[in-house]
């Protein structure tokens, strides 16, 4: 190559203007070196006043665009040169900030918010001509792409959702550029090849601080003035490696648009998610693809101006090896798959809406998502020493709208930027609809349903069989179609250090919970179903010993209207069922590794032990899952009315009803279990109640002794068949019953029961679900 001299350009001011100055003779006489060229690039950087985005008369405006250096006078540098006939390119940018005021529709008021990026940017690339059809395009190959430094703000409101320390490279190899020409016209298709993406976020915040413009916020140094600015949702690490191909072609689901064709594959990856313990897939692996690929339009309807995708069909095919939750020692789950098939069917379709501007009660700023799902025949599955376990048939479909927004409570006081509810109620109350400190997730008119077949264990092709019944305890049922409002709002941070605090207010209607079902629809039904429940302080923390959910202050209200015997809306009703529970400190655990060894139908902590009791000793393995629930149950202190039944929304009550006239609830007889409680039966302090109603479950896929009865003397079946094993204990100290009443419709509630105590409960049950034929 010729030799060539340093060129200095210098972007001036706010205005996107290159001016660049001439090197005289002298100049010249002083630069050693051959070939290449390398670019120094100074200057107070750019600014737009808007960007805009065009399709079907429709326009995406992005206001207010800047790019300014972090330091004034700071340098970035790119050095080109060709070396073996490929172009090399060498950047190191300067630390730089990126800003947009605005983003939403011409012409609205509403915005999806506002975000600043602080960052460094680096590159090193490998070019060459020819693309993977031929001549035309080019080729990456040995190349990188970096940005490392980063601090994220995205502004809704005045408030900041802050993610800091964070990193990002792409290591690419073997990939391509190509223009190509398909069934959907022509498309640019970038072909991965051997493709590595690296990614640290060191923690997600919140400022809820109302947003002062006048305060300058420093990259790594999280504004103070509230005190979640040193709480972090997490630490999250993602290494993947990816291939097969994206194609992008222009045209969306109507008209103008664009149409992403994702045919992407990965292999030998590692996703974390660290608390003070760790959530690890050590070997994740997948596909995700689509046929006639994903588009992007702008419309509009009657509620208004949005951006769409959607997708008429979609694949998604992940499994999650070395599972551990906990203790990176600790035993694995063992590998967890999912193979989920999303597809346009009818009216039932798969796209959601954008929508600028959240919640009506949260300003102009925020999103708002509309969204319709349809999902067929996928299934999940377990493998637990090397024993394979299918949730198969699964379906799901609904509708509905979501909003998320930052959002600040006015328990401080009223200000600017809080919403305290119309409701004139307290935040401890059910009926509070104000808003929380943290990220807001808005519930509205969500309608939808599940369902699976069944088990199938060993196989994907096994008979399928029952089992899902072990799993209500969970509130896992075989099959739900429900109607969803209400919110969940996250705050940074858990009980202790990084994690999740959260309140939630979750409204079901019209739903219908299945105990258990058949393939024809027919089983035990909770029918014409209302469910409220709020949580308030709690908190997810992902510790040494697993996840620990605490509830925090938990108040629900079951309301059965029909529990029917057959089919759903007209099989026979056995009555209703009125279920209110009060708890705090209640708790949800989930960690790696299930039974293990284990005595089954007699006691002993070694095979010879079990033997003699008469018990089976079996090894269920180091792999499986291990769930305990912990139920305080608290007294009501509102008072026991004589001649009523209490109707405090926390208490502790069970209602049954029968022979009501013309299914009217409150019509029939009533048989009720009142303020109901646990306790430590602790002699020295009477109030103290920590202990609660404990669930220990160990869950695992693994054989079992089985006879057939239909034959003589009932011989066991051979080899050992699968299933689907719980190993269960149910335990507590005591728990006290304030009264029992039975009401009639006209006489009114007389008790027949008063203070009930029962003591020292220690249940186990081991069972096993394997197909009966």
């Amino acid at each position: 190559m010729q030799r060539y001299g340093w060129l200095s350009a210098f972007l001036l001011g706010s205005s996107p203007v290159w001016a660049m100055q001439a090197l005289d003779d002298d100049g010249l006489a002083s630069v050693s070196g051959r070939g290449g060229i390398s670019i120094e690039t100074a200057g107070g950087g750019w600014s737009a006043e808007s960007l805009e985005y065009r399709e079907d008369g429709h326009s995406l405006r992005i206001e207010g665009v800047s790019s300014r250096p972090q330091q004034p006078g700071s340098v970035s540098t790119t050095k080109i040169d060709v070396i073996d006939d490929r172009l090399h390119v060498e950047h190191q940018g300067r630390p730089n900030q990126l800003a947009v005021n605005n983003i939403g529709f011409a012409g609205s008021d509403k915005s999806f918010g506002a975000f600043r990026a602080f960052y460094t940017l680096g590159a090193s690339l490998k070019l060459s001509g020819g693309g993977a059809e031929g001549v035309a395009g080019f080729s990456v190959d040995g190349s990188r792409l970096s940005l490392d430094a980063v601090t994220f703000y995205y502004r809704d409101n005045g408030f900041d959702l802050i993610v800091r320390n964070a990193s990002f490279d792409a290591y690419l190899n073997n990939a391509y550029l190509d223009i190509v020409s398909g069934g959907n016209g022509s498309a640019v298709r970038l072909d991965l090849g051997d493709t590595r993406f690296v990614a640290h976020v060191g923690g997600i915040g919140l400022d809820l601080a109302h947003g002062d413009p006048g305060v300058a916020v420093t990259p790594g140094a999280p504004d103070t003035r509230h005190p979640d600015h040193a709480r972090s949702f997490g630490q999250l690490d993602m290494d993947l490696r990816l291939g097969g191909s994206i194609r992008i072609a222009g045209g969306g689901a109507s008209g103008e648009g664009v149409r992403l064709i994702p045919q992407i594959t990965i292999a030998n990856s590692l996703f974390q998610y660290r608390d003070d313990g760790v959530l690890r897939a050590e070997n994740f692996a997948g596909v995700l693809s689509s046929q006639n690929g994903i588009t992007l339009d702008l419309g509009e309807d009657g509620s208004g101006r949005y951006a769409q995708l959607a997708f008429q069909d979609l694949k998604l095919s992940a499994s999650l090896g070395g599972l551990i939750i906990g203790n990176p020692s600790n035993q694995k789950i063992g590998s967890l798959a999912l193979d989920l098939n999303f597809q346009d069917q009818g009216a039932r379709q798969n796209w959601f809406r954008l929508r600028p501007g959240g919640d009506t009660n949260s300003g102009l700023k925020g999103i708002t998502a509309d969204l319709s799902w349809n999902m067929v025949s996928s299934s999940v599955s377990l493998t637990d020493n090397g024993n394979s376990m299918w949730f198969s048939g699964l379906r799901t479909h609904g509708s509905g709208q979501l909003s998320v927004d930052l959002t600040r409570s006015c328990a401080g006081g009223i200000s600017s930027g809080c919403y305290a509810g119309s409701l004139n109620t307290q935040p401890g109350s059910g009926g509070y609809d104000g808003h929380f400190d943290g990220l807001r997730l808005g519930l509205k008119n969500v309608r939808g349903g599940y369902s699976f077949d069944g088990l199938r264990v060993g196989r994907a092709d096994a008979p399928l069989q029952g089992g899902t019944e072990l799993l209500v305890l969970l509130e896992v049922f075989p099959a739900y179609d429900f109607t969803l409002n209400g919110q969940l709002t996250l705050r940074p941070g858990g009980a202790s250090g990084d994690g999740v605090r959260y309140n939630a207010d979750f409204i079901v209607s019209d739903a219908n919970a299945a105990i258990t079902v058949d393939e024809t629809g027919k089983g035990l039904w909770l029918a014409g179903t209302r469910y409220d429940m709020h949580f308030r302080d709690g908190s997810l923390d992902v510790t040494q010993n697993g996840v620990q959910l605490n509830k925090g202050t938990y108040w629900s209200t079951l309301d059965v209207h029909d529990v029917r015997w057959g089919d759903r809306a007209a099989g026979q009703s056995l009555g209703r069922i009125v279920l209110r529970r009060y708890e705090q400190g209640s708790t949800l655990s989930l960690s790696s590794g299930g039974a293990g060894a284990l005595c089954v139908g007699g006691s002993g902590s070694n095979a010879s032990a079990c033997s003699a009791s008469g018990g089976r000793w079996e090894d269920r393995g180091n792999e499986g899952l291990t769930a305990g629930l912990k139920n305080v149950f608290v007294r009501d202190g509102s008072g026991n009315p004589a001649s009523s039944v209490s109707t405090s929304e926390k208490r502790n009550q069970l209602i049954i009803e029968t022979d009501r006239v013309n299914g009217v609830n409150g019509s029939g007889a009533q048989l009720v279990v009142d303020n109901f409680h646990t306790s430590d039966a602790n002699p020295t302090d009477a109030n103290a109640n920590s202990y609660g109603v404990r669930v220990d479950l160990n869950l695992d896929v693994a054989p079992t002794k089985v006879c057939n009865k239909g034959a003589s003397g009932c011989p066991p079946v051979t080899p050992d068949p699968l299933g689907f094993a719980v190993n269960g204990r149910v335990h507590f100290k005591e728990i006290n019953i304030d009264r029992i009443q039975n009401v009639h419709p006209t006489g009114g509630a007389v008790t027949s029961m008063y203070g009930i105590k029962l003591q020292n409960a220690d249940i186990r049950a081991n069972l096993t679900a394997t197909p009966i034929n």
